[in-house]
């Protein structure tokens, strides 16, 4: 998905202007579970004379241990999404993103393929021959033409 949005805003920057989260498989209760694993965990002693306050004092929360999977939550894959967006664009649709995706795949394909680096030391070997047996048949015309200069002139 990064990629995708780089391709849709070239100038942005991963984890700086926008984050792709995936969270993996994450619990979602069914009808009626909430109640059974409903626990309350303790943030603070009240003091003397103070009410208890929820979100101050206490706070409930669900215990997946207390509750059986299949039964009471399933586990569902939601795949990465955008958590947060800084730029100042609008934040781009799900088939804005697939489109720019899809783009993303071909502009890869039809890159071409990256050398080793023995591949590119034995590229560079043959220019170097090439431009080595030029500039020797280059040397040899110019030896013929000294040659032929100084036969003319001393004839």
């Amino acid at each position: 998905m990064s990629f995708a949005i780089k391709c849709l805003f070239p100038g942005a920057e991963s984890n700086k202007d926008f984050e792709v989260w995936d969270n993996g498989p994450e619990p979602v209760l069914r009808p009626g579970a909430e109640d059974k694993g409903r626990i309350r965990y303790e943030i603070k002693s009240p003091e003397n004379g103070e009410e208890l306050e929820e979100g101050v004092h206490y706070r409930y929360g669900i215990d997946y241990n207390l509750l059986v999977e299949g039964e009471d939550y399933d586990l569902v894959e939601r795949g990465p999404f955008i958590a947060v967006w800084k730029l100042d664009a609008p934040q781009p649709t799900e088939a804005e993103l697939q489109t720019a995706w899809e783009a993303y795949q071909e502009a890869e394909a039809n890159k071409p393929p990256v050398l080793t680096e023995m591949e590119q030391l034995q590229q560079e070997n043959l220019l170097l021959k090439a431009q080595n047996s030029a500039l020797t048949e280059r040397a040899d015309f110019i030896e013929d033409i000294i040659a032929e200069m100084a036969t003319q002139v001393y004839s």
